[in-house]
């Protein structure tokens, strides 16, 4: 790995503890994994074979410490996360759905949430490819909501592309809190990768390709409308490009729009061709909801590449 990653990402990672459909004794079984869409997609970018790191913290905590042993076993590199020993690690539970998700979060005072501009390793940023972020991030605390602006505006200032999914939390911040902050944000992002049930809410609109508009509108490089089931629709250059998705059982569709973010950042900067992005994140989005948790299941580059 070099001494800077090609592929950085800023949020909040997330010990996660899934329900399982067995019970012990009447009692719900849960799995310990891990979560936080940033580092979701951030493993997802490394297991296609991108050079990446993460900025965040974490507590100095066993979950902690769980992290900083997950990301360094994905390659993801660890110099950018900071270790904070007087706060926890945020954590939350899942009930599966193939069509849906319920989250609940125990994630408040989290050493990730206490983040802020301060801590951001600049020239890191400065010398990366591509940050990603997300509406998520810039939720869980005013102070992580300034990091990432800051974030972003190192980035401009220096090249580097910046990546933003739309993930959009209402029991985390007003409907009318969000609308603020993501479309003040929105002009920095040279890539937007927003979900359609999520983007209905933010905007107001209904129509696909009258949101795909909205969100052109700051004149992002791309835009990548994920669509479910339905298949996402790419926004490039002007034109748009409707793909079909795979045949997959789903089991779990946490994760996924992550994944997919993941898949498709490191794909473009490997080949230059958002369309092939397109296809070959699909794969691993596919990949990522056949099986139950965030992390686990999302497929390596020999999965999606067949080598």
């Amino acid at each position: 790995m070099t001494d800077y990653a090609d592929i950085l990402a800023l949020g909040e990672a997330l010990v996660e503890f899934v329900r399982l459909p067995e019970t012990s004794e009447g009692r719900p079984i849960y799995r310990q994994g891990f979560g936080g869409d940033t580092s979701n997609a951030i493993i997802a970018a490394a297991r296609q074979g991108a050079n990446t790191g993460y900025i965040t913290a974490v507590g100095g905590d066993p979950f902690g410490e769980l992290f900083l042993d997950l990301w360094r076993g994905e390659n993801v590199d660890t110099a950018t996360v900071q270790v904070k020993p007087q706060d926890p690690t945020g954590s939350y539970f899942v009930l599966p759905d193939p069509s849906g998700r319920q989250f609940s979060y125990a994630r408040r005072g989290s050493a990730a949430s206490l983040y802020g501009p301060e801590d951001l390793p600049e020239d890191a940023i400065a010398k990366a490819k591509v940050l990603h972020v997300s509406a998520l991030s810039q939720a869980i605390s005013p102070s992580m909501r300034a990091a990432v602006q800051r974030a972003a505006e190192i980035a401009k200032a220096n090249g580097t592309k910046v990546s933003y999914d739309t993930n959009l939390r209402l029991n985390l911040w007003t409907l009318e809190e969000a609308r603020e902050t993501i479309n003040a944000f929105l002009p920095l992002a040279d890539i937007v990768l927003p979900s359609d049930d999520e983007a209905e809410t933010l905007t107001g609109l209904t129509d696909t390709y009258a949101i795909l508009d909205h969100f052109a509108d700051h004149d992002p490089e791309i835009v990548v409308l994920k669509r479910g089931e339905t298949g996402p629709i790419l926004r490039s250059g002007g034109t748009d490009q409707p793909f079909p998705v795979p045949k997959v059982k789903a089991v779990d569709s946490t994760g996924a729009g992550d994944s997919f973010a993941g898949g498709f950042l490191a794909y473009y900067l490997e080949t230059g061709d958002a369309a092939e992005a397109v296809r070959r994140a699909m794969k691993v989005a596919a990949g990522t909801v056949s099986g139950y948790g965030a992390v686990d299941p999302i497929p390596q580059r020999s999965d999606i590449l067949g080598v």
